[in-house]
């Protein structure tokens, strides 16, 4: 009798701890990613691809709590005409970090972030470093409001004397059904030192950027977004060939995701 209430017993704990694990949500798998089409490349409030269309593409790891890390390339044109002689047509980004989930509304980050402009380089005069940059990133967010803050611990995007520049930003986005969704943003960029030929400060450099985006679901895990960038950098600084990368820029963005 005791062995038949045994086995009932155990059977009724087995049911139950299958039918737990069957309603239990999947976990999500460990890697993730997009690719992205872009009338103009626009980062930091910047025309990356000075008013050219871009292609990206991004894998990631860990979209959930603890270690992820991720990478991207992008599609560039504004190192070419900066530097003449230079070949050099895609950023590529990688970024190691620790995130936390604190519950549904708060999240916070932080890590290093490298970005990296392979290509084929050429002595220039005066001498110059190249653009590739490391940061250290901080960033907490709370509910669809976020804020982050970059800083170099090399020089910045070959600026010399520059270590220790930082760019903070903040965002806000709202959602309106499961359709639109409406994103805000700011950001400051400060640049550090002075150049070591002249003893100008690198101040010139820093600038304010605004953006205003709005972003439609087209469903198949694919969304179309338009955004507008500005910013008060200095066009004496920030034109190249005639076409001032701080300026007003209106894009359309197409991301698929998987």
């Amino acid at each position: 009798m005791r062995t038949g209430m045994g086995l009932a017993i155990l059977t009724l704990t087995c049911a139950v701890s299958a039918q737990t694990r069957a309603d239990a949500p999947a976990a999500p798998p460990p890697f993730s990613g997009n690719v992205q089409f872009m009338t103009n490349y626009v980062g930091r409030g910047l025309a990356q691809s000075l008013g050219q269309p871009s292609v990206e593409g991004e894998i990631d790891y860990n979209s959930g709590p603890g270690l992820y890390a991720g990478i991207d390339g992008n599609s560039i044109n504004w190192i070419d005409q900066l530097w003449p002689g230079d070949s050099v047509d895609v950023e590529i980004d990688g970024w190691v970090g620790w995130r936390t989930l604190y519950d549904a509304d708060w999240t916070t980050k932080f890590g290093v972030l490298r970005l990296q402009f392979p290509g084929r380089y050429v002595q220039q005069n005066p001498p110059t470093d190249q653009p590739n940059t490391t940061e250290v990133f901080g960033y907490v967010a709370w509910k669809g409001l976020s804020a982050q803050l970059n800083c170099s611990v090399t020089n910045e995007f070959a600026t010399l004397d520059s270590k220790g520049s930082c760019y903070a930003n903040l965002s806000a986005s709202q959602s309106l059904g499961s359709d639109w969704s409406f994103t805000e943003h700011i950001g400051r960029r400060n640049e550090t030192g002075h150049n070591p030929a002249t003893g100008a400060s690198n101040g010139i450099n820093s600038y304010t950027d605004w953006k205003l985006a709005a972003t439609y679901n087209l469903g198949y895990n694919m969304n179309l977004t338009l955004a507008h960038t500005w910013t008060n950098a200095d066009p004496a600084g920030f034109t190249l060939n005639g076409y001032y990368v701080g300026g007003h820029h209106t894009w359309l963005l197409l991301e698929k995701d998987f």
